[in-house]
């Protein structure tokens, strides 16, 4: 039985979510503002950065001018101070490492746990700096043990912390947009697929198969080209990496991925890049939308969708409060 992915979304503790969610990108910061008790989004934002001032990176530092962000999200955010200082953020997937990892045993004691994972995932990266933080759970029961983990460097998600510091606010839980949009799709009863999140600077991936969690891959972009070459340039190079990933998880599980479940943040209208998938790729396409009880129009239900997949009462999209 697939486990909730909740608890990997918290670097240090797993705190309940708190109503305000945040998610930072190089293009854009949104946020949503919801009601605990009935769901809905009492306030909302999207804004628009320019270019150059995030560039997101695991190794090095993200924010390139403080001041000028930190004023822009003062005034695009100021209406969410209402609702307590504690908020959950989604941080840009290109500053944090994420492994679905499988073991035939684990040790009990949490440390030599956390010690085994870390090797597994130094094996898998040139280095692991000493001040990466670590998360991990276990997302699967069957025949092997399943662990999805993450890390962040220190230096780096603390630039986050200080952002929202300076506005009064306190980030409780770090998060992954890719990890929040699997809370919205029924990965237990549709047993094989993919889940993407689409940004002008990366495609995160989640592959899925016999409802537990097989692979996570992130793909980077260069900045491209204008218009709307750079955006069939983008398409064509979103549809590859998923033209991949479905034959890597084909061969290595065993299993046919039915259908790709995703989420864009890009500025073209969602009925284009549907369009665009579609015409790319042979398996079935589903965008995924926040839940209808956020009472949300259907283009800001799915720009926002990841905000909602971090709402704690979602259970892979079956819940409602």
């Amino acid at each position: 039985m697939a486990a909730d992915l909740r608890k990997i979304k918290d670097f240090f503790t797993s705190p309940l979510c708190p109503p305000t969610v945040i998610q930072v990108s190089s293009s854009y910061v949104s946020g949503i503002q919801l009601d605990l008790k009935d769901g809905r989004a009492r306030r909302h934002a999207v804004l628009e950065l320019p270019a150059g001032i995030l560039d997101p990176h695991f190794d090095r530092k993200n924010v390139a001018d403080a001041a000028a962000l930190s004023g822009i999200l003062k005034e695009g955010l100021r209406e969410f101070k209402g609702s307590g200082k504690k908020i959950a953020c989604l941080v840009p997937e290109a500053c944090l490492k994420i492994f679905v990892l499988s073991f035939d045993s684990l040790p009990a004691s949490e440390k030599e746990r956390e010690q085994i994972i870390r090797w597994r995932a130094k094996k898998l990266m040139a280095i692991l700096p000493e001040d990466a933080r670590l998360s991990y759970e276990r997302v699967a029961f069957s025949s092997s043990i399943k662990i999805l983990a993450a890390l962040a460097r220190t230096p780096v998600i603390r630039e986050y912390e200080d952002l929202f510091s300076n506005l009064g606010l306190e980030v409780g839980i770090a998060a992954s947009p890719t990890i929040s949009l699997i809370n919205l799709v029924d990965w237990e009863n549709e047993k094989d697929l993919l889940v993407a999140n689409i940004e002008e600077d990366s495609l995160g991936l989640m592959a899925v198969t016999q409802s537990e969690p097989a692979l996570y891959r992130l793909k980077t972009f260069s900045a491209g080209q204008e218009g709307g070459l750079r955006f069939s340039q983008k398409i064509e190079a979103v549809v590859k990496e998923i033209e991949n990933t479905v034959h890597f998880i084909e061969d290595r599980e065993k299993r046919e991925v039915r259908s790709l479940w995703f989420r864009s943040g890009l500025k073209e209208g969602q009925e284009d890049i549907l369009a665009g998938l579609k015409t790319g790729l042979e398996i079935e396409v589903r965008p995924i939308l926040a839940p209808p009880w956020c009472g949300l129009d259907p283009e800001l239900s799915a720009f926002l969708a990841p905000l909602a997949g971090q709402v704690p009462w979602r259970k892979n999209g079956s819940q409602k409060p």
